[in-house]
């Protein structure tokens, strides 16, 4: 991700582009107060920062909107930010455009939206992928998500910044950023994976399971308690409470006697206690007695009735289905026969037959019966429903009884007073109960036990992936490579101690010179050294973070090199010295080995009259010209 222009959209209606290069140096060379460090805010604002740092004067007095052209991968990208109205640090009004070349006239072509929505859509388009930082358990801090803003460390050096002793990065004298850079780094080098954040959350998963599993297993434990004594402990309690009344503690008893007794204790029910001023109790409970009674002859009876009706129903089911035979032979139509001859065959027989009026009273006899079943399984049908109306009356009476034996209990004193007795005998039977479940709760507290082996092991394969060492070691390899380019580098600007090696500190954040004892930055002497430290510094991680393919945008901005090489009294006029062009020919060849995947931007004094430089100005504020057009403010 590189910078193709900086924009200004004015109060008066106009726009100022700044175009860019990419994959080379720009240069703006010119004079103090033209506008040039407000280019390094403007960036820094439009990448989503909480707060407008450019100073209030002439640009904010007549810019409305500041809008930087971004490419990344062949996409366009615009965005832009509102100027704050005065009196305010920031605004929270934002557009953005995507895929579009040419530089919009009109924001209103643009998509609104927030600052934060604009730093996801950034962090999203240069390929910073899920991830989360945190902090270990000892510290109170919160966890850290490496967005965009956080890569600004690395592309950024103001002129208060580029040739410090005591900072390197972008910001970092600022309260919490050193931490936040220390937090955020390690995801930017790759030495926190994208793996290593999956194994981190299962990591966190699986630590929530194993503690509800230790927490149930510490649970059932402390139930088992002592075992032995804490059943005697608890027979004694309910002795205390009368639960128990044939028990003394001189009595020796063995496990089982204990545990029977225990179960015998959990049978308590609560007894009425009868007093004065309780009849209507009395009487109410006495009503509610006999009303169970009724309903309860109610439902045997009921039950009896069905019975029956199910035996009538096969009863009946029966003799029809032997009428039936009978009508399938006619004997219901033809009854008049000769007694001496069968009926069916005409035969005569040994024996004389039943006459056809026996036969055809036995048949009226049976369907007269047939009948009567038929009348009879209504009126039992009938008899059951005016039960289960019964019923239903008994059931409200009972409910009304009740509530008004509630309601008298609860205005009762003596209600009162037996509620708590019963509650102390509850809660005795209710820690006896515990007690006796968790002989079988410890039944399975085996399977429990196993399941959080096997999760610890999980969960050891997962520190053996994720430990210290490990990244550690991809840690220190990182820091390796950085180091032997910085090294390299420092002999090639020929910085102070370059014979022995120069490293990457990232504990502490700053570049070291491992003498005969560790000499760090600000322990260097002169601002040629430290100016060349962060130049060391930066490209090595650049170069870095190109070669790993690393989410960081392609480009530095630098303000003012030139100032440790000449006195404040040089700063309108245009300077140059053989230590200065060094150091641009540093920058120039750092270039060229990442280009086309590195962008410098420089604002500075300098004008070297050398090709090289020359053809890397983009413009030159000697003159009138500047950031903001001078004739925005007669307009």
């Amino acid at each position: 991700m590189q910078i193709k222009a900086i924009i200004l959209y004015g109060k008066n209606g106009k726009k100022r582009i700044l175009p860019l290069k990419t994959g080379a140096v720009n240069i703006i060379s010119g004079k103090s107060k033209t506008g040039k460090s407000v280019i390094g805010d403007i960036i820094d604002y439009c990448f989503g920062s909480s707060s407008c740092n450019i100073a209030d004067g002439f640009v904010r007095d007549h810019v409305k909107w500041y809008g930087i052209q971004l490419i990344h991968e062949r996409e366009y990208i615009f965005i832009a930010r509102e100027n704050p109205p005065y009196g305010q640090a920031t605004t929270n009004r934002c557009c953005y455009l995507l895929g579009e070349k040419s530089i919009p006239d009109d924001l209103s072509v643009t998509t609104p939206i927030t600052n934060d929505g604009l730093e996801e859509i950034l962090s999203s388009k240069l390929g910073i992928s899920e991830n989360i930082f945190n902090p270990p358990e000892n510290h109170s801090r919160s966890s850290t998500i490496a967005k965009i803003r956080h890569t600004l460390f690395y592309c950024i050096q103001g002129q208060d910044e580029i040739a410090s002793q005591k900072t390197l990065f972008h910001r970092q004298a600022e309260d919490f950023i050193p931490q936040a850079i220390k937090d955020t780094l390690p995801y930017f080098l790759g030495i926190v994976t994208e793996n290593s954040l999956a194994l981190k959350s299962e990591k966190n998963q699986l630590n929530r399971k194993v503690n509800i599993l230790k927490k149930s297993i510490n649970e059932v434990e402390l139930i088992e308690g002592n075992g032995f004594n804490k059943a005697t402990e608890l027979l004694e309690e309910a002795r205390e409470v009368g639960l128990i009344s044939n028990y003394s503690m001189s009595e020796t008893l063995n496990y089982s006697q204990v545990r029977n007794a225990l179960e015998e204790a959990t049978k308590w029910n609560s007894v009425s206690i009868s007093s004065t001023g309780m009849d209507r109790l009395s009487f109410l409970q006495s009503e509610l007695q006999q009303i169970k009674t009724e309903l309860d002859t109610t439902n045997i009876e009921i039950r009896d009735t069905e019975e029956f009706l199910g035996q009538v129903k096969g009863f009946g089911s029966e003799v029809d289905h032997q009428r039936n035979r009978l009508q399938s032979i006619g004997l219901f139509k033809h009854i008049d026969f000769d007694p001496k001859h069968c009926p069916l065959c005409s035969k005569e027989v040994e024996k004389q037959l039943p006459s056809s009026k026996d036969i055809k009273n036995s048949i009226i006899s049976l369907d007269n019966k047939l009948e009567s079943v038929s009348r009879e399984r209504p009126q039992l049908r009938k008899h059951i429903d005016k039960l289960n109306i019964s019923k239903q009356n008994f059931e409200e009476k009972i409910e009304v009884l009740q509530s008004e034996i509630i309601a008298i209990y609860r205005e009762n004193k003596e209600a009162i007073r037996l509620k708590e007795i019963n509650v102390r005998r509850g809660r005795v039977v209710g820690r006896i109960s515990l007690w006796l479940e968790s002989v079988v709760i410890s039944e399975g507290i085996d399977n429990k036990r196993e399941e959080l082996n096997d999760l610890e092991s999980r969960l050891e394969e997962i520190d053996e992936l994720l430990s210290l060492d490990e990244m550690e070691d991809r840690k220190q390899s990182a820091i390796n490579r950085i180091s032997s380019m910085m090294s390299e580098w420092a002999k090639d600007l020929n910085l102070e101690h370059s014979e022995y090696p120069y490293r990457l500190d990232l504990n502490k954040l700053t570049v070291v010179v491992d003498r005969e004892r560790p000499v760090p930055l600000q322990q260097l002497g002169s601002g040629s050294n430290w100016i060349g430290c962060h130049l060391i510094a930066l490209f090595a991680l650049h170069k870095f973070f190109q070669k790993n393919n690393r989410p960081v945008p392609s480009f530095l901005f630098l303000d003012q090199p030139s100032q440790v090489y000449f006195p404040p009294e040089t700063k309108d006029q245009q300077v140059d010295s053989q230590e200065l062009r060094k150091i641009y020919e540093f920058i120039f060849e750092r270039i060229r080995e990442l280009a086309p995947n590195m962008q410098v931007l420089v604002v500075d004094h300098a004008d070297i009259d050398e090709p090289y430089f020359q053809d890397a100005i983009i413009e030159k504020w000697w003159d009138e010209t500047k950031l903001v057009p001078m004739e925005w403010a007669v307009e």
